[in-house]
């Protein structure tokens, strides 16, 4: 549904700036920037706010299902927004003022893990390590999902390929993700609709409430499955222990995540689980051109280097 495609674009550039800011306070903590870190922490926890008044957690969610998003958004998100983003815009201009023209920041950035165009396309790096070499390139753009084609929106580049650059590229970011999502607020506020596909044989059950111990069934959806209507019961039941039927096929669908292209590659034999299913983290590939970016540099601008390209492992991992 239409509103569910709005919240979706809401979290996951909420997510992004979570990313960012994290990415950042980390790699300038590891400078000896400790100020930057406790800046960048504050306003991600402005973030964490939100996904977790919505949600019932703060991250691993699991909030945008098959069909839709798992609950509409709780009374009052609006106004939890209008408080906090204005503090996050304050928030980050600090972080700007403490880093991006700092003598001592940029001595220690500028041509430090340097990979130009033509390495990141030889490892196939994707995300601000990319576009920091000036090449355009954002699948929200290039490729839109999610309804991403009807929002206003600049793709970021910098035009020097090093740890100061892609730095540059994940504050300007940060920005343009502000500016979608109050282009978000302005849609959800305007309007209401459904949040789940209406097909109860493929929408999961989305009567959710948040309670003291995260988000579950709520009292009202119990009370319908356990005793109103038998269909809906058999619904539920069958969706939670089997899944839905997928046709024989395959699909492969990429999004821009706040550090590259993220894929997943899924394979149906026809039945309720994916025959194969393949996932494209942007950290395995990116994390390839750690021997590119330090080669003849310093020992101490390994950090640098690898700070920049912001990796997590449990996504290399998988």
């Amino acid at each position: 549904p239409e509103r569910a495609q709005v919240i979706r674009v809401l979290m996951m550039e909420l997510t992004r700036m979570s990313s960012h800011l994290i990415c950042l306070g980390t790699g300038n903590m590891e400078l000896g920037a400790t100020t930057v870190f406790t800046t960048a922490a504050q306003q991600r926890e402005r973030i964490f706010r939100f996904i977790e008044a919505v949600t019932g957690l703060r991250m691993n969610n699991a909030y945008i299902r098959p069909g839709g998003v798992a609950q509409d958004l709780p009374a009052g998100w609006k106004d939890l927004l209008d408080e906090q983003l204005p503090l996050l815009r304050k928030g980050v201009k600090q972080m700007e003022a403490l880093v991006l023209e700092n003598p001592i920041a940029k001595g220690r950035l500028v041509d430090v893990g340097h990979l130009d165009l033509t390495g990141c396309m030889a490892l196939g790096i994707t995300g601000p390590m990319l576009r920091a070499t000036g090449f355009p390139h954002d699948l929200r753009k290039s490729d839109p999902y999610s309804g991403y084609e009807t929002y206003e929106f600049d793709v970021c580049t910098w035009d020097t390929p090093d740890a100061y650059g892609r730095l540059r590229v994940r504050f300007n970011e940060i920005w343009q993700s502000l500016r979608i999502v109050e282009q978000c607020i302005e849609r959800l506020a305007s309007g209401s609709g459904p949040v789940m596909h209406p097909d109860p044989k493929i929408g999961w059950p989305a009567q959710l409430a948040i309670g003291g111990d995260g988000m579950g069934n709520s009292l009202d959806h119990i009370r319908h499955i356990m005793g109103t209507s038998m269909e809906a019961l058999i619904h539920h039941f069958k969706l939670v222990t089997e899944g839905f039927r997928v046709p024989p096929g395959q699909a492969y669908q990429a999004v821009e995540s706040a550090k590259g292209e993220l894929a997943c590659h899924v394979v149906s034999d026809g039945g309720t689980r994916p025959y194969r299913a393949h996932f494209k983290d942007p950290s395995f590939h990116n994390l390839q051109a750690v021997a590119a970016v330090v080669e003849g540099g310093n020992v101490a601008d390994v950090v640098v280097a690898v700070a920049s390209i912001d990796p997590v492992m449990g996504g290399v991992d998988r």
